[in-house]
């Protein structure tokens, strides 16, 4: 996951300007008064209706008992639904030409915009200005201060992003970094498994096979966002060579893409969503925004990949707060509900999502240093109900193992544990993330195996500092823990819920090949048939906690136990019992 969630750790995306101060948190300084010729990007959500139709739809949808299952929607019918009234997108169009603005997108329920700065300044009431980071090559333009939705269209628009909202630029993984031609690496101090993860490794480990069926529709996103750009394509070739697997071919890229200066974040998304995935057609999609602009945009594309894994995320009290998204002084909480929507029609349209837990354990983000008053926090989109949500396991000592012929273990030892455990920190370098949402109720797929846990011998923290009515995360798990990594031709060692969602990713893309090879609709929303599915597709990960960040230990936290767990969720895939039961299904 990225930093701050952790390895590969998740950028602390965008971060509030103060009015006082010309240097926020974020390490941007305010430069100068922004030309007032400048063209500004932005994007005016509209308000929606019917969406209680569209949850209901979708939990029917991929409800795997219901008779309507996979009978997903096009974002035309999506939109049909939840639009605002034609009469109400044309006062919003109309208002923005009025007063200058241009290149207008009417996306029904989203307005893409474009105008000069002279035109924001007085539609908004705000002052741009440019900002330059302070570690990195970057020039923004933003407001020194939050915006005003016009009087004239306040009541028909829910929020406005690419105003205000300031990246925080991610300072880095920690991994450890090798040398190919001596690629000996000291190994993990504790308990874990010291040896490398290569993709034969978990392919070993959750049964999957290799040289699959793919059908060539199915296909795997992997999306990045801040200033993650880049993977390198020869890397991709070093990387095949070095761990024996077929060279991943990325086939659609989206966004900004820059390989000639590859970023550790990419690279693992790729080569391990693209290793497990074998043969499907991988996207490797690029966002200069957040998650309402990413989740917008491809609800919107045609065509769309069938897999998406995001290994960001960030606490949701802190989605407007620290500035990654900006609600017209709203609340987070309303950020969250409005993204949220836009997973749902994600969902309906037949695509799955999967979202990290992060890396600073129960702690998370929000209190990475052990010693806040509020010792929890959660993570988002990695709590929301409408994606899964996946944790990281690590391999510990175990009394059965096998061995890998992979050229890269003639020079360093991988792993051969076949015993998996929570992925912790001091042993890792992370801890995997869990807990329970700040804003979204618990929903009924999850609630029977929720409840089990809360009853459960598990020690809990105080329950002032969690709701036990909200929904419960992760969903799923698989390995985090010392993956193997070519970036930049040199190999890397890393470790992150970022490297296990991409994983579950790829699993999801071959079990949609079947799906597709049999002429039957994509997975979708994943949620409900993960909760249906049975304990016998789970590895159950009994052993550990998520008591710790990357840097200490809190007194607080979740553990691992008999069935659920908000620490790795349902438990690791054994992918037989997955494909047995996806090919008994509608």
């Amino acid at each position: 996951m990225k930093q701050i969630l952790l390895l590969i750790l998740l950028s602390c995306l965008l971060a509030v300007p103060t009015l006082s101060n010309v240097r926020d948190s974020s390490n941007w300084t305010r430069s100068q008064k922004a030309n007032p010729d400048h063209i500004v990007e932005f994007r005016m959500a509209l308000k929606q209706r019917n969406l209680d139709v569209l949850e209901s739809t979708l939990l029917d949808a991929s409800n795997p008992k219901s008779p309507n299952y996979g009978k997903w929607w096009t974002n035309d019918q999506i939109l049909d639904l939840i639009a605002p009234e034609q009469e109400n997108q044309l006062k919003v169009i109309n208002y923005l030409k009025s007063i200058g603005c241009f290149n207008i997108e009417n996306r029904r329920d989203m307005i893409k915009v474009s105008a000069d700065v002279s035109v924001v300044e007085k539609m908004f009431s705000v002052r741009m200005y440019t900002y330059v980071h302070n570690r990195k090559d970057q020039i923004i333009v933003r407001s020194s201060t939050d915006y005003i939705i016009p009087s004239e269209i306040k009541s028909l628009v829910h929020m406005v992003t690419g105003i205000s909202e300031l990246p925080h630029l991610k300072h880095g993984p920690k991994a450890h970094k090798i040398n190919l031609s001596d690629i000996r690496v000291k190994p993990q101090v504790g308990k874990s498994d010291p040896g490398i993860v290569i993709p034969s490794t978990i392919q070993n480990l959750y049964g999957i096979p290799t040289g699959f069926d793919n059908n060539p529709d199915s296909s795997v996103c992997l999306a990045e966002f801040s200033d993650d750009q880049s993977f390198n394509k020869a890397d991709l070739k070093t990387f095949a060579t070095q761990t024996a697997t077929p060279l991943i071919n990325v086939d659609h890229i989206v966004g900004p893409f820059d390989g000639s200066n590859p970023d550790l974040e990419s690279t693992l998304d790729v080569q391990y969503g693209g290793a497990v995935a074998e043969t499907a057609s991988v996207w490797f999609w690029t966002v200069k925004g957040w998650m309402y602009e990413f989740a917008s945009d491809l609800a919107a594309s045609s065509p769309f990949p069938y897999v998406v894994s995001m290994s960001w995320g960030w606490p949701e009290p802190l989605q407007c707060e620290s500035g990654i998204a900006n609600c017209k002084g709203g609340t987070s909480e309303d950020y969250v509900n409005r993204v949220n929507v836009e997973f749902q029609k994600i969902g309906l349209m037949g695509i799955t999502l999967l979202a990290a837990s992060g890396d600073q354990g129960a702690p998370g983000d929000g209190a990475p240093d052990c010693s806040t008053k509020n010792p929890l926090s959660t993570i988002f989109p990695g709590a929301s109900p409408w994606v899964t949500s996946v944790g990281a396991t690590m391999l510990v000592a175990s009394s059965t193992s096998f061995t890998d012929n992979a050229p890269v273990c003639s020079k360093q030892k991988c792993a051969s544990s076949t015993t998996e455990a929570v992925c912790s920190y001091p042993d890792a370098l992370i801890t995997t993330g869990g807990g329970f949402s700040d804003y979204s109720p618990m929903p009924e797929w999850q609630q029977d195996a929720v409840q089990a846990y809360l009853k459960s011998s598990a020690a809990f923290p105080p329950h002032q500092y969690f709701n036990i009515s909200n929904r419960a995360f992760p969903d799923i798990s698989a390995l985090g823990h010392n993956y193997y990594i070519i970036a930049g031709g040199s190999g890397q060692i890393v470790d992150g819920t970022s490297c296990s969602s991409p994983v579950i990713g790829g699993i999801v893309s071959l079990l949609n090949s079947y799906r597709l090879n049999n002429k039957k609709p994509t997975l979708g929303f994943l949620n409900p048939l993960l909760y249906q599915i049975g304990s016998s597709a789970y590895t159950d990960i009994t052993t550990g906690n998520n008591y710790c960040t990357e840097s200490c230990c809190s007194k607080y936290g979740f553990q691992a136990t008999k069935g659920y767990d908000a620490v790795t969720g349902l438990g690791t895939p054994i992918f037989k019992e997955f494909l047995a039961y996806v090919q008994g299904l509608n």
